[in-house]
């Protein structure tokens, strides 16, 4: 600062000339964004697509292409704008320490990093929603079928109370899809559509039941009571098989969080005292890897508790 002071005329507003790279990226950057937002989500959505279409190829087989069922696990114009901020303030930042078109050529993969990584987020959290309200809703239908309800009926009724969610989504594709015209002639069955979900849905939980569940829906209606019923008590002995698991795994996770959190406070003690050293160390191109690195390692130890902590249980 005291150069500043001494070769210019108007030091209290010199910070502006540092400030001119970051504010030049990030105005490049929110230009490009507003004029490509709609192919961006475009390409988002396309991406989800591309992720039902590799479940396809798992199972072998492809449904109609009156039956396709693409679930919306993140809405594609809100995540643009959220990665196109995120990239923008990594990409300002970046700018202080590198040139500015190193800068903007970083902001390409980063935002791919960003998209994918919140793609997996999404798809985790629509998962454990179907997977929450899995159980209820199946003891519910399982009722209703043995009060003389048939399976159409059922769904009618049960999607009627149902909340707002992934679930009530899937399930009213159950409910909708029946008698669709199929490309190959004929109407879609109740059997032709519960087994296409099957292939389809995002829950491994859910395939699960949506697999027994296609075989009894053309059984007579007691049979498809009891199978129902059958398949609620198989999975609620899941779901406390899962919750013993969870509780026992505890420890990993509550151990990973705790080395996690010692080494991050050692971290933050050093650089808080030590911080012109820090700054001398990590400012250059190659301390900004190695302090990701660093930060990478860090984090670890608590990534790997939450992960090694997780449990999953649908052989029902």
């Amino acid at each position: 600062m005291s150069d500043i002071v001494a070769t210019t005329t108007h030091p209290a507003t010199a910070w502006l000339i540092g400030a001119t790279p970051p504010a030049l990226v990030s105005a490049a950057l929110l230009v490009a964004t507003l004029l490509l937002r709609g192919r961006l989500a475009l390409a988002l959505s396309l991406a989800q697509a591309k992720a039902t279409t590799r479940r396809h190829r798992s199972t072998g087989t492809r449904p109609d292409p009156a039956l396709v069922w693409v679930p919306t696990t993140i809405d594609p114009g809100r995540t643009v704008v959220i990665c196109a901020g995120v990239v923008g303030a990594v990409a300002a930042a970046l700018s202080l320490t590198v040139p500015i078109f190193l800068a903007l050529a970083l902001a390409t993969p980063l935002a791919a990093l960003l998209i994918w990584a919140l793609l997996a987020i999404a798809e985790a959290r629509y998962v454990a929603l179907i997977d929450r309200d899995l159980t209820a809703a199946l003891g519910r239908m399982s009722a209703l079928l043995r009060s003389g309800s048939g399976f159409r009926t059922a769904l009618e009724r049960l999607l009627a109370d149902m909340p707002v969610g992934p679930l009530r989504d899937e399930w009213s594709y159950l409910l909708t899809r029946q008698g669709a015209n199929l490309a190959s002639g004929g109407i879609a069955t109740p059997q032709q559509v519960v087994a296409a979900l099957a292939e389809q849905t995002a829950s491994a939980r859910q395939a699960t039941l949506l697999s027994h569940l296609s075989v009894a829906v053309g059984q007579p209606q007691d049979v498809l009571a009891r199978r129902c019923e059958a398949a609620y008590d198989a999975i609620q002995s899941s779901d406390r098989r899962r919750e013993e698991a969870v509780t026992e795994l505890a420890q990993m996770r509550y151990s990973g969080m705790a080395v996690g959190m010692a080494g991050i406070a050692m971290a933050a003690y050093l650089t808080l005292t030590q911080w012109e050293r820090v700054i001398d160390a990590y400012s250059t191109p190659l301390g900004m890897v190695v302090g990701a690195v660093v930060i990478g390692a860090l984090a670890l130890p608590i990534i790997g508790g939450l992960l090694l902590a997780r449990a999953a249980d649908v052989d029902y």
